[in-house]
């Protein structure tokens, strides 16, 4: 007992460790007493030093795949999120789809609410290299079959592991050792019979040349469903977050008092909320018979506002339209992954290894449906064929047009097709000199991420086919550009098909027009890596108190960077340029590119990376009085990259044990991220946002350009975890953890959003913001708002990490419980200099891309096993939040979100068969089907009406399969 004990002591020097609950096999089995055989097989990510015990002070979560499938059996990336040192990260379940304007729907992990981009990667010791064109990893390229465990390094670690490791490293470690055949079958539904989900997997290892050689092999497949916002009432409702006086009068000298959100224009929740900018079937907008609408008959009636809110634009019923919930909540995905690796022990102190994985993630969703609402409205002439007639003759020598804001949810919308092929080949040497341990790798990894959204308007065809006119020689209605004297255009528009906006139902769909006007968006970025790497690590000396141990390496990398797309906007960022592009059309709206919703900018880049660490163990004090154990640990490393220039990260850090049952640990570092590619080398990139604006009182849709900055330097991290580890003796079985970090961001690549740099201007008509903002006036709504990163931010974080463990036998079983818990004391950022600095612990943030602080999060696991029989549940924790817009307006009538409990229940049954078992398992997750808070955006009907990015928005769901292994 006191051995294990010890074990699992210093095996928590470096992190809580989770073993896998054993399960019981027979009458009075001492679960606790099942310790690893060698302190070897604790091989933890956390330093580059590895001994008995593994003395690093940074601590480590670690997570086996048998406890995380348990209660959530889809993917390994689905299961951590639900760790609470794991917040705000993006998924397919936990992005917003109405546009595919940027790679943010993958499996995005985000240690401490700090960014995709600040969480290290790495694939068994491996760095993985972005998949995405943001320089993001999307995990769900891993293969998960052989993943033995992930380790979680919950601290900076970019001193051992090289730039990114700002909130943490994430390791996928896989079982190289394993023998035998395992694999996995299953299925899964929710309650309500959508988002129905399948998994498939095999994997093998076998031995070769007598034991020399082993064999790896493994292919999976997933697939789920998704689900539409209509497929929950809530979703149906259009419930959102509006000004709550709609004749607000301002009688202070704060500006923004009658702004939605402001002291005395409170946000409140109103249903059934429309905006007014357009209508279903065409509101016109300018031209005789202006604020008249088109019904789905054709009939010209008076446009309706319906009730007014306090947000400009947004009324309770009336003829104004609503965003279609047919859009996806959740999006459909699948997976392919197949991974082979194959060793060599060349002599006792030399082996080698080759591996290779393919992976495929596909994702397919429904996007927002083709609009034509302001900026963007259709332009109808005179002399148009399908105007009515009462239109025509209002006309006059000064009026000779209507503006047509529609909307057209009952037209098809618009499908994204994405693809994300990851493959990554590599191999090895490691070995052995005397005491001293090396190994020596090299890896190549390729990624091609390909974006298609198809069904969305092509602006050039467009506008060629809404200007019909009747053609004089024949008298049939033509494209107005078809007849163009000039011999160019006449003949680009040949094929054009003449579009009629005022039809409804199947027949506007159904046109040529239609067709004609609509086409596909595609763009598609590739990333590469070549990394060479090596590392040797040791004993220098012996002291009284143990060896004084070294690690040293050296990594060179090699990525780039190619994102091409068939919308690029920057070749239409010219006065020329659009005047040769929209030659011979005219009502062409200035906020006009290549397509309606998705234009992205090519970006190519490339840089090498040389690195080279050294890091140090030295024991102090052991078997002492008060001093079991004394430690200290340092590391440094310095890292050139070839676009941004040199910096140097380290860290030092120190153990203590007073006793055998109690150990303190405190690390102090400095950590980097470097500018990702993109973040250097995008080109424009145009996209559509809605801006409530101050100055014009206006709410509509703005362009937004955004592009790369090449003058771009790393954020430099300052991270401080101090901690205590403690395992009883007098309580076998017990361990617990506890850790306080804090991380500090100086010169952070911030991006100030849309709203804040309208805001920033609005406070202060002299702030550089005021650059960024175009108007035709000074009191006009923007034509166009640019936005580009900068190293203007910091960010603070700090807060208590919990992590407890106990097994124990009850009866002829084995119990397990596991708890983990944060608490959140502080997150701050502040997004500029001149910028106020945002609180955001404990606040939900309202949006269309929401988050959530809250200051506590935990999970609770109870595990039985008795026989054959299993039975695992776990409670899922988030604490309850305040209602926020940090740096905006965000005066809420109802601020409190309250606390929300999720119950996961998991059955199994193992029948054992030719040496090995099968395991029967059932898993229902959210058991008492709890619904998630109401919170909906500020925006009518973009996502489902609540933070999707903390809640689950399935609701009860069941999974059934087996698991299997010979």
């Amino acid at each position: 007992m006191r051995r294990r004990s010890f074990v699992l002591l210093l095996a928590g020097v470096s992190g809580s460790v989770i073993a896998a609950p054993a399960m019981a096999q027979g009458a009075g089995q001492d679960a606790a007493a099942e310790a690893p055989a060698k302190s070897e097989d604790i091989v933890v990510t956390g330093s580059r030093i590895v001994r008995d015990g593994y003395k690093a002070p940074t601590p480590v979560t670690v997570a086996t795949t048998e406890d995380l499938v348990k209660s959530t059996p889809s993917i390994l990336s689905d299961a951590l999120n639900k760790l609470p040192q794991f917040q705000n990260s993006s998924s397919p379940s936990r992005s917003s789809h109405n546009f595919s304007n940027t790679a943010s729907n993958g499996n995005v992990l985000n240690l401490r609410s700090l960014g995709g981009l600040r969480t290290l990667v790495l694939f068994d010791g491996q760095r993985m290299p972005p998949t995405t064109f943001l320089g993001t990893v999307d995990t769900s390229v891993i293969p998960n079959l052989l993943i033995q465990r992930v380790d979680i390094v919950t601290g900076g670690a970019s001193a051992a592991y090289g730039s990114d490791a700002v909130s943490g490293v994430v390791n996928f470690v896989l079982n190289r050792k394993f023998t035998g055949l395992t694999g996995v079958a299953q299925a899964g539904v929710s309650q309500r019979g959508d988002n129905a989900n399948q998994r498939l997997g095999l994997a093998g290892g076998w031995n070769f040349a007598g034991g020399k050689g082993h064999i790896l092999l493994s292919g999976e497949y997933y697939n789920n469903d998704g689900m539409l916002r209509s497929d929950r009432d809530y979703g149906r409702q259009s419930y959102t977050y509006a000004g709550t006086n709609s004749s607000c009068v301002n009688t202070t000298t704060d500006k923004t008092a009658c702004r939605p959100g402001g002291s005395l224009n409170p946000y409140g929740i109103y249903s059934n909320v429309k905006l007014t900018a357009a209508s279903e079937y065409g509101k016109i907008t300018s031209g005789p018979f202006a604020n008249y609408r088109f019904t789905s008959t054709g009939e010209l009636v008076p446009f309706d506002s319906g009730i007014a809110t306090g947000t400009a634009s947004y009324a309770v019923g009336g003829d104004g339209y609503s965003i279609s919930p047919d859009t996806q909540a959740i999006a459909p995905q699948k997976i392919y992954q197949g991974f082979a690796r194959a060793s060599y022990d060349f002599s006792s102190d030399i082996s080698g290894y080759i591996q290779g994985t393919f992976s495929r993630s596909e994702l397919s969703y429904v996007s927002l449906a083709n609009s034509l609402v302001p900026p963007t409205g259709a332009t109808l002439y005179s002399g148009n064929p399908y105007l009515p007639t009462e239109i025509q003759n209002a006309f006059t020598p000064t009026s000779q047009s209507i503006t047509l804001a529609r909307y057209g949810a009952g037209s098809p919308k618009p499908v994204t097709n994405e693809r994300t092929d990851f493959w990554q080949v590599g191999g090895g040497l490691e070995g052995k000199l005397g005491s001293w341990k090396w190994n020596a790798a090299y890896n190549h990894a390729n990624s091609v991420f390909r974006v298609a959204q198809h069904g969305v308007w092509d602006w050039q065809h467009f506008y060629a086919a809404v200007d019909a006119v009747r053609d004089p020689s024949t008298g049939n209605t033509v494209c107005r550009a078809s007849l163009s004297s000039d011999p160019t255009i006449r003949a680009r528009y040949a094929d054009c098909q003449p579009l009629n906006l005022l039809l409804s139902g199947n027949a506007y769909a159904d046109q040529p027009g239609y067709a004609y006007a609509t086409g596909t968006s595609r763009y598609r970025a590739r990333n590469t890596q070549d990394a060479f790497s090596i590392n040797l690590d040791g004993t220098l000396f012996d002291l009284p108190a143990g060896p004084v141990s070294l690690a040293v390496g050296g990594e060179y990398r090699r990525q780039s960077l190619s994102l091409t797309s068939n919308a690029d906007p920057s070749t239409l960022d010219t006065t020329e340029e659009r005047a040769a592009y929209f030659a011979g059309l005219r009502g062409v709206a200035p906020s006009a590119y290549y397509y309606w919703l998705t234009n992205v900018g090519s970006a190519h880049g490339r840089q090498n990376v040389k690195e080279a660490y050294a890091e140090l163990a030295v024991p102090l004090l052991r078997g002492k009085r008060f001093f079991e154990d004394l430690s200290l640990n340092g590391a440094v490393r310095v890292t050139d990259y070839s676009t941004s220039g040199t910096v140097e990260t380290w860290k030092l850090g120190g153990t203590w044990s007073p006793v055998r049952d109690l150990l303190f640990r405190v690390t102090r570092s400095r950590d980097i991220r470097a500018p990702n590619l993109y973040e250097l080398y995008a080109g424009d990139q145009a996209a559509i946002s809605q801006l409530v604006d101050p100055v014009s009182g206006l709410t509509q849709n703005v362009p937004q350009v955004t592009g790369g900055n090449r003058d771009l330097k790393p954020e430099i991290a300052n991270t401080l975890t101090v901690g205590a580890v403690i395992a009883p003796r007098f309580l076998p079985g017990f361990n617990l953890s506890v850790d306080y970090y804090r991380i500090r961001i100086n010169k952070a690549i911030g991006t100030l959003s849309l709203s804040q740099i309208v805001d920033n201007c609005f406070a202060d008509a002299s702030a550089p913001e005021c650059g960024q903002i175009v108007r035709d006036t000074p009191t006009a709504f923007p034509t166009l708002v640019r936005i580009q990163p900068a190293n203007i931010a910091a960010v603070e974080t700090k807060g208590l990490d919990f992590d407890a463990s106990y097994r124990t036998n009850i009866g002829e079983g084995a119990l397990a419980l596991r708890l983990y818990a944060s608490r959140l004391i502080k997150y701050a950022s502040q997004q500029s200099a001149n910028a106020p600095v945002l609180q955001y612990a404990g606040i939900n943030v309202v949006g269309s891309n929401p988050q959530g602080f809250p200051r506590w999060r935990g999970t609770f696991t109870a595990d039985y096993a008795v026989g054959n029989f299993g039975v695992t549940v776990s409670e899922q924790y988030i604490h309850h939040m305040t209602l926020g817009i940090p740096g905006s307006p965000s005066n809420f009538v109802d601020p409190h979100v309250p606390a929300v409990w999720y119950t996961d229940l998991s059955l199994r049954f193992d029948i054992p068969s030719h040496g090995g078992n099968f395991e029967f398992f059932t898993t229902i997750n959210n058991l008492f089907d709890k619904d998630p808070p109401l919170i909906p955006g500020t925006t009518p009907g973009v996502n489902l009406p609540t933070n999707f990015t903390v809640y689950d928005t399935v609701g009860r769901a069941f999974t059934a399969g087996v698991r299997f292994k010979f």
